[in-house]
């Protein structure tokens, strides 16, 4: 395991706690878990993908993103908060465009296209959902967002310290 995880995940565990989820798990992107209510993390917000999100915030909802790393993680408590929201045909739709969408993006090394289909897998119903509430909360509670922010940001620095992410710090 590597130095500092444990905290990491403890910390961005106990902040999304009171919205009801049970986990905050370091890993290889963002995602939740909707039957172990479980939230998985990136460990750094360096990606093009991790770009892309805050302009489509951006050019979507007009709200300018200032914590990417929380819009993020609320953006997969929005899975959450809206789970029973995306059922049925829908779901069943969603789950084979985001199936389509890796494909054609695995596919392709054009950045035009490859944001095209992230636009795409962004504007998706179960997607739009989630960052809709996302956005809906950060704009409704500021300050709890940059006191959310600054807990983790610690847990964050730590953790690369101990590691030596020197392109992060």
């Amino acid at each position: 395991m590597t130095k500092g995880r444990k905290v990491l995940n403890k910390t961005i565990s106990n902040e999304l706690s009171a919205f009801g989820i049970k986990k905050a798990v370091c890993g290889d992107e963002y995602s939740y878990d909707y039957d172990k209510e479980i939230v998985t993390f990136k460990e750094s917000e360096n990606g093009i993908e991790d770009i892309w999100f805050t302009e489509f915030i951006k050019e979507r909802f007009n709200y300018d993103v200032r914590y990417p790393f929380v819009m993020s993680l609320l953006h997969e408590v929005g899975h959450h908060k809206n789970n029973d929201d995306v059922v049925g045909e829908v779901y069943d739709f969603c789950l084979a465009e985001k199936e389509r969408i890796m494909y054609e993006t695995m596919a392709t090394d054009d950045e035009e296209t490859a944001k095209a289909l992230t636009w795409q897998y962004f504007n998706l119903p179960d997607e739009i959902m989630a960052t809709a509430w996302a956005v809906n909360y950060a704009r409704k509670h500021p300050k709890k967002i940059k006191k959310m922010w600054k807990k983790m940001r610690s847990a964050l620095l730590d953790f690369y310290e101990k590691n030596n992410f020197k392109d992060v710090l």
